[in-house]
């Protein structure tokens, strides 16, 4: 008899069901407790099946880690759409991100675990080859954003500073305000009275300004751009985290 053959769209779904499965066990027992056999007693697949999707734990984190730079990407390229200036963009962007682990706070951790040597080593080269290419495609929207910023003069670089320095300040100003004031973080006296959804719109500007990237924050309405934001680019998200009895502090 000759081997059942299974299409691509068979396959997809079938490594997605395993990923969900992967991820209920992140959220219940952590991200440590994760091991294959684990993965195995709760999905309806056999060990060899799975084994043939992931190569072992640290292939099944960076998939995990993909899947969540996929989605997180599809928030991203909605702001290229979004009919405003590069600035406003750029602060999108932010908006997403921090949007993002609002929804997804397990996927938005799991994000860095793929850069973390131990895992990134040991997972296959094709699971590694998919991550550098999301990577590149995230920035590459905020790379865009930059552009039109530049080309239409609202932001003007000395030549000792390079675009790509501009996307990882921001970057790293995103990432590190939603980390530190993440819910699952114990806030200590210094941080108890910040929202993480006021201060990265807040921080967002004070690193804009600090690039010259005009207008300044002083001449627009933030409340009117945020509006736009939940409106026209993530009235989809907004409304997801109404059904998880959430709101925006914003």
């Amino acid at each position: 008899m000759s081997p059942r053959v299974i299409d691509d769209a068979t396959l997809v779904a079938r490594e997605q069901t395993m990923l969900d499965a992967a991820l209920e066990i992140i959220s219940e027992q952590g991200v440590a407790a994760l091991t294959m056999d684990k993965l195995v007693a709760r999905v309806p697949y056999s060990k060899g099946t799975v084994y043939n999707h992931f190569s072992g734990k640290e292939d099944l984190l960076v998939a995990l880690c993909n899947s969540s730079m996929q989605s997180l990407l599809e928030l991203f390229q909605r702001v290229l759409t979004f009919n405003g200036l590069s600035r406003h963009k750029m602060l999108a962007i932010c908006f997403a991100y921090m949007l993002f682990a609002k929804l997804y706070p397990r996927k938005f951790m799991l994000v860095i675990t793929a850069k973390i040597p131990a895992v990134s080593e040991k997972c296959s080269s094709r699971r590694q080859a998919e991550h550098q290419e999301l990577d590149e495609t995230l920035l590459g929207v905020a790379f865009e954003v930059i552009r039109e910023a530049l080309e239409a003069g609202e932001l003007t670089l000395p030549e000792s500073r390079l675009p790509e320095q501009v996307a990882f300040s921001v970057w790293a100003m995103c990432f590190g305000t939603i980390a530190l004031l993440s819910e699952d973080i114990e806030q200590c006296s210094a941080r108890s009275e910040l929202l993480m959804e006021q201060e990265v719109i807040s921080h967002s500007n004070i690193v804009l300004d600090g690039l010259g990237w005009q207008p300044d924050a002083a001449q627009s309405d933030m409340n009117e751009v945020v509006n736009r934001f939940k409106q026209e680019l993530f009235a989809e998200e907004i409304e997801k985290l109404g059904y998880q009895g959430r709101s925006l502090k914003l």
